[in-house]
């Protein structure tokens, strides 16, 4: 396997991410711990009594030591910036910009019809009919012809996509998975993938990945995608 296939995943989002996660991680557990005044007393006094014997060598390792924990910590953090819990969060923070920029653009009123279809009562309705499976590997192939790499495609974006075309009504993500898996077509977690300049690590289907079928087609836009 290439190198850059090693490095696919490495990136400054993926970092940010991983940090975030940790720090989520740890932060409930640290605010549940109690700290008593002994329990100070007693620290400060054994590292009064200890600091003469482990000042030297902690000042000869120290610099090694402290550069070896944050390469374990870039390391780590990529590392969780590539889980599937990474890709939820990194989506849950588009959503909430793209609904922001549409407060700051077409003011209260828009924002609120935007918010609409999240409304329970639309989440009780039915799923629309899955497209054809020819269709849809169409229009996964044709997801992914439109990002720079042309190898894959996010679900997210063939959500949207279908649905501009009139498909995947009521449909969400876990939906779309659901159904992907159902068909045995592999899915790869936190692919990192550029569409029109803009990097994202995202749930995608590979196209090594879908099965044979017959030639689909991939509807006309019918609608403007949500």
């Amino acid at each position: 396997m290439k190198l850059h296939r090693y490095l696919e995943g490495v990136s400054m989002t993926a970092f940010g991410l991983g940090n975030r996660l940790i720090i989520r991680a740890v932060r409930p557990r640290v605010e549940k711990v109690s700290i008593t005044r002994q329990q100070v007393g007693g620290a400060l006094a054994l590292g009064l009594f200890l600091s003469p014997v482990l000042a030297r060598p902690v000042a000869r390792y120290a610099p090694t030591t402290v550069t070896v924990l944050l390469v374990l910590w870039v390391v780590v953090a990529v590392v969780v910036g590539n889980t599937e819990a990474a890709a939820e969060l990194a989506e849950a923070d588009q959503t909430a910009k793209e609904k922001a920029a549409k407060v700051k653009a077409g003011g209260q009123e828009e924002a609120s019809a935007e918010a609409g279809p999240d409304d329970p009562d639309d989440q009780d309705d039915e799923l629309q009919d899955a497209p054809a499976e020819a269709d849809l590997y169409a229009l996964v192939r044709h997801v992914a012809a439109m990002s720079d790499q042309g190898t894959a495609a996010h679900l997210s974006q063939v959500l949207e996509e279908g649905q501009a075309r009139g498909l995947f009504g009521g449909w969400k993500v876990p939906d779309l998975r659901g159904h992907l898996e159902g068909l045995g077509v592999g899915l790869v977690e936190g692919k990192k993938l550029t569409f029109n300049g803009r990097q994202r690590n995202r749930l995608a289907v590979l196209l090594d990945a879908l099965p044979e079928a017959a030639p689909g087609t991939v509807p006309a836009v019918a609608q403007k995608a949500a």
